[in-house]
């Protein structure tokens, strides 16, 4: 069975990495979609969000990880997946992740499963991350982050 977990990981935490290594034990295959929301301003570019989920995750023959522009129903279609993986930390995160549901429910035959992060990275977000560079605080988010995509953010931003 193909999943696929989409997000911008702007940038990706170890929340979401937990949730990656929940969907591993579950499906034969886990495509990770790299998304250009169009609602959010970027702090980093999709190719480095990309390349930081590279370097937070075991290379797996199992794993794509694909950066993304387009409609995420199309991609859902066009590969034939069949489940959805959304992350959940918190009741909020519930009452968007449900609004999402529908549209992929109107849109694909896939249906959405949600896989929360281990219990120690519940309160890990993106948003902090991005709070600690801009407050040049950088050193605060290695703890939310996988080692070797801490060390090429800091070394991208030096650049």
């Amino acid at each position: 069975m193909k999943a696929l977990y989409a997000g911008s990981f702007d940038p990706i935490t170890l929340g979401h990495v937990s949730v990656i290594e929940r969907a591993f034990h579950l499906f034969e295959e886990v495509h990770i979609i790299v998304a250009n929301n169009r609602t959010k301003q970027h702090h980093f570019s999709i190719k480095q969000r990309t390349e930081f989920v590279l370097l937070s995750v075991e290379e797996e023959e199992k794993l794509k990880i694909v950066p993304f522009e387009g409609i995420v129903a199309d991609y859902i279609n066009e590969n034939d997946i069949q489940v959805v993986i959304r992350g959940i930390r918190n009741a909020t995160d519930l009452e968007y992740e449900l609004q999402l549901e529908q549209y992929i429910r109107n849109t694909t035959k896939a249906d959405t499963i949600y896989l929360s992060p281990y219990t120690q990275y519940m309160q890990t977000s993106s948003s902090l991350v991005r709070m600690f560079l801009k407050s040049d605080k950088m050193e605060l988010a290695q703890s939310y982050m996988a080692p070797k995509a801490y060390l090429e953010m800091i070394k991208q931003i030096h650049d």
